[in-house]
């Protein structure tokens, strides 16, 4: 059964997760290329695992959290990745962009696509003042997504996260609603 669209982008939208996702999630939070720079998928999930610390998603109402499905080509129809607002802060209009996809869908823009969407979304509907975004430093895709998306590098934290047996730095990121464009400025620029 087709799931409602949340919100409609341009290659794919962007759908809310439901029973017949878990599988999907759960492979994507264990692929070893997604797990390692993400430290809250540290170690695998068992199905059982999965349920009872990640789902439902946003169980507790604290953010958004949205399944990019594309419309057409090799992935159509079928989840490719994730984008979250989360956690949401109301009383400060503050939100942390995350995000994962599957590696098979690596390359394709479905990332910077479903962050644009998902960010306007933020400041345009749930009324946010600020984004923010972090990235471990060795993951170059996360931090020229972040860059792509105007986000302004506000430091470095060293050595805040242990990942392949040594510690890792993690760049911070930070994106104001006065300094957003929209997705047309990121997509068509």
């Amino acid at each position: 059964m087709p799931r409602p669209t949340f919100i409609d982008c341009d290659r794919l939208d962007l759908k809310p997760p439901d029973e017949e996702d878990i599988e999907f999630l759960r492979e994507g939070v264990n692929h070893p290329k997604v797990r390692q720079y993400i430290s809250a998928f540290r170690t695998p999930y068992t199905e059982d695992r999965y349920r009872d610390e990640l789902w439902p998603i946003d169980s507790d109402g604290d953010g958004v959290s949205l399944l990019a499905v594309p419309n057409d080509g090799e992935f159509s129809g079928d989840p490719v990745g994730s984008v979250q607002l989360y956690p949401l802060n109301d009383a400060d209009g503050y939100a942390n962009f995350g995000v994962w996809f599957h590696p098979t869908a690596w390359g394709e823009g479905y990332a910077l696509e479903a962050g644009a969407h998902l960010i306007e979304y933020g400041f345009r509907d749930l009324r946010l003042h600020r984004v923010s975004a972090t990235a471990m430093a060795r993951n170059e895709a996360s931090r020229t997504l972040c860059e792509r998306l105007g986000f302004v590098h506000e430091g470095t934290t060293r050595e805040t996260q242990f990942a392949d047996g040594e510690y890792a730095d993690v760049e911070r990121y930070g994106l104001l609603v006065d300094e957003w464009g929209g997705p047309e400025e990121i997509l068509d620029g």
